[in-house]
């Protein structure tokens, strides 16, 4: 501090702007005396001229000292700056969360009992906060449908960089894809043969009533003219294998259960191909002896 006051330049600022300061408060002073003195009527006009008088001097006041103290100013802002780009890089995931938060509840692009997909998470939306979002897994692959038993707590951030994924339990039935990856040297028109019959087989006891809630007024707008009986679509992954990639219609809240079951009488029906296919064989070969 006494070095602050040994410095010349400094106490030159400080003599100005007492100089300055006690001046037009003084002028202030004079000007509002003599508008009172004046003849203007009605009374409300006179006491608007002196405040506005009052207030512009407030503001010269204010301006003056600003130029004054310019310089040191300056170097102040200059630290704040600094300061508050260290602040962001420190709290950079931190506002990333919040902002990821704040566009989740603008966006709302998803609620509480929704199945939802992000990044490498998926799992039912159990909570959410402007910071986090809690989710209880799904998987552990994303070919199955089940709880895993962990909970998984992901930042908000995620919304910024990554799409949602959603699958509404408000929803009657809905579409479920699956694949079944065979390999290159097997005969795929009979596995999708045998795939596409446990597929059609499983899904008969509710289809009917699935293609009535799809082709009903709500759902014809948002999927236009679209095929609901089950159906199989080939994929070349690799040169060494083939995916038989499944698409049911299902209820909402069993699409493991109906996945599961097609897929036990998929390899039921293989292994009974698999069984006729060697008697045949064995038969013949006796035959020809």
């Amino acid at each position: 501090m006494y070095e602050f006051f040994q410095d010349k330049y400094y106490v030159q600022n400080i003599f100005t702007s007492v100089v300055v300061f006690i001046t037009l408060l003084a002028i202030r002073f004079l000007v509002v005396r003599q508008i009172t003195q004046l003849k203007i009527s009605p009374a409300e006009s006179k006491i608007n001229i002196t405040v506005r008088v009052k207030n512009a001097f407030i503001v010269i006041i204010f301006f003056s000292l600003i130029t004054i103290w310019s310089n040191e100013l300056k170097t102040i802002a200059l630290s704040f700056v600094a300061i508050a780009a260290a602040l962001a890089i420190a709290t950079k995931e931190f506002i990333l969360c919040f902002v990821g938060g704040f566009y989740k509840w603008v966006a709302k692009p998803f609620s509480v009992g929704d199945r939802i997909e992000i990044a490498t998470f998926r799992g039912d939306v159990v909570d959410y906060k402007f910071l986090t979002t809690t989710l209880l897994e799904i998987g552990p692959t994303g070919q199955l449908s089940q709880y895993t038993g962990r909970t998984l707590v992901i930042p908000n951030s995620l919304y910024l960089t990554f799409s949602v994924s959603r699958e509404s339990h408000n929803e009657k039935y809905v579409f479920h894809s699956f694949t079944v990856p065979i390999a290159n040297t097997q005969d795929w028109r009979q596995c999708e043969s045998l795939l596409l019959f446990a597929a059609k087989e499983i899904t008969t006891p509710f289809l009917t009533e699935a293609k009535k809630f799809f082709n009903s007024k709500n759902n014809a707008f948002v999927l236009g003219p679209a095929s609901i009986d089950p159906r199989i679509s080939l994929v070349l992954p690799s040169p060494e294998r083939i995916d038989l990639v499944v698409r049911i219609p299902c209820p909402c809240m069993q699409t493991n259960r109906t996945q599961q079951a097609i897929l036990r009488r998929y390899l039921e029906l293989a292994a009974q191909e698999v069984k006729i296919n060697s008697d045949l064989r064995t038969g013949a070969s006796i035959f020809d002896n």
